[in-house]
């Protein structure tokens, strides 16, 4: 019987619209008119063929509990109809998903893929026996928000049930291969999701790292003793993956660019590499010139160390330029790697999370200044201006001619040297905290103040 707006079912389901018509019956949004929250009603005729997988679907929601998974709360019935209560899903399909939004970042990717794998490791370790869903393809999984909901478990089925079903479903792109021969097993549905995640990871807007591509040629292998054998493992190769992601996209490289010779740009880049380490984020010093700015510095002066390349001294690390042909590797500990190009321009084929432009106060620079920052402007979205030890009307001219902010920085005689004012400009423009809550005690007691 066909359901209108307004219409009230058992005398608390109000007919809010249709949301759905098959060949099985219709699905109605309502409302629950005294607890003022929506369901999701599935209006099956008795006389359709599925009346049984409507009834067997029942059967297996009404014990299921995971965030992942929409809950039936009630199954109601007269002479001609059966009506499913089910929690109502506002989202859309990820078939539908990805045709709004044809680029997801990795990250994304990873979020959605473990969402995915979580939920059939519940359904996998259900006690006593594990369920088998049998029908994964985008339209059965409806993205709310970032969140996944797995739905329509008509055709899944326990374990220890599947020696009783004459008739088996699927689909031909998603479902395993054995599917056809009546051989199933939970690594069926372990196929099925890598095939739904190699589906998602064509919409990727990076290349996807070869070790998820390496997961996913597993899961999907067509042969079940090649395969995967658990949730569990695909589970942990995408978690180690996403933890790998997270160190990678948490480094940041960052390019000192001076508007002209003298301006203070290695200075500032000594400096901004010793602030950084003291407050707890290890960093390392690049020079990506050959001026041979640290080895110069007077060895009385600054007693420094060296091992395997890399110059030590205080809180400051650093490589200096080895000439052409020779290249110091990036630490893959380090969380901040620092470029000092001098007055050059960097190479527009290295990208950089953040461009620093060291300005000075001289008139006669100025030209020079902007036409860098110009440039500047066009290879990153994230430019910092900093003058060094400029008047305010310097710093004026230079976030007008920008139009953005201009940041100042401090008088400090020894580039390796802490103060609280490099602390707190460096905070600023990184968006970064000390890492210790030793530093409010040693900062106001041993580090000077301007």
């Amino acid at each position: 019987m066909r359901q209108e707006p307004n219409d009230i079912l058992f005398g608390k389901y109000e007919i809010i619209s249709t949301l759905g018509t098959g060949s099985f019956g219709t699905v109605y949004l309502s409302k629950h008119t005294i607890l003022e929250c929506y369901r999701a009603i599935k209006i099956i005729p008795k006389t359709t063929s599925m009346t049984d997988s409507l009834i067997h679907e029942a059967q297996l929601l009404k014990s299921l509990q995971h965030p992942g998974i929409p809950c039936l709360y009630d199954i109601e019935e007269d002479e001609s109809t059966y009506y499913l209560i089910e929690e109502y899903v506002e989202g859309e399909s990820l078939e539908q998903f990805l045709l709004h939004q044809p680029n997801i970042s990795q990250n994304t990717f990873l979020d959605l893929s473990l969402q995915l794998c979580n939920i059939f490791q519940y359904l996998h370790n259900l006690k006593p026996s594990p369920i088998l869903y049998l029908d994964l393809k985008p339209e059965h999984i409806i993205v709310c928000g970032m969140q996944i909901k797995l739905i329509d478990f008509n055709v899944a089925t326990f374990l220890s049930n599947l020696g009783n079903i004459s008739t088996l479903f699927g689909n031909e792109v998603f479902s395993a291969p054995e599917l056809a021969l009546g051989k199933l097993n939970l690594q069926s549905d372990i196929y099925s999701i890598g095939k739904i995640l190699q589906n998602l990871s064509t919409h990727v807007d990076v290349p996807i790292s070869p070790n998820i591509h390496k997961i996913l040629q597993k899961a999907t292998a067509e042969n079940p003793n090649h395969r995967l054998e658990t949730v569990d493992d695909l589970i942990l190769a995408m978690e180690q993956e996403k933890i790998t992601f997270k160190q990678t996209h948490s480094r940041k490289k960052i390019a000192i660019v001076g508007s002209h010779a003298g301006c203070g740009s290695t200075h500032i880049a000594f400096s901004l590499v010793s602030t950084l380490n003291y407050m707890g984020y290890q960093s390392i010093y690049y020079e990506q010139r050959t001026g041979d700015s640290l080895r110069k510095l007077d060895p009385f002066l600054f007693p420094m160390k060296e091992t395997n390349g890399m110059i030590c001294y205080r809180y400051f690390k650093g490589f200096p330029c080895f000439g052409p042909g020779v290249s110091a590797s990036a630490d893959p500990a380090a969380e901040f790697s620092v470029y000092d190009f001098g007055n050059s321009l960097p190479p527009e084929d290295m990208d950089f999370d953040a461009i620093f432009l060291i300005c000075s106060n001289g008139i006669w620079h100025w030209h020079d200044a902007f036409q860098k920052g110009e440039i500047l402007q066009n290879l990153s979205s994230h430019l910092i201006i900093i003058c060094n030890m400029a008047q305010k009307n310097t710093m004026h001219c230079f976030s007008k001619q920008f139009a953005q902010e201009v940041y100042y920085f401090p008088y400090e005689p020894s580039p390796f040297g802490i103060t609280s004012d490099k602390i707190l400009l460096f905070s600023k423009l990184l968006q970064i905290k000390r890492r210790s809550s030793l530093f409010f005690h040693l900062r106001n007691k041993f580090i000077p103040k301007k």
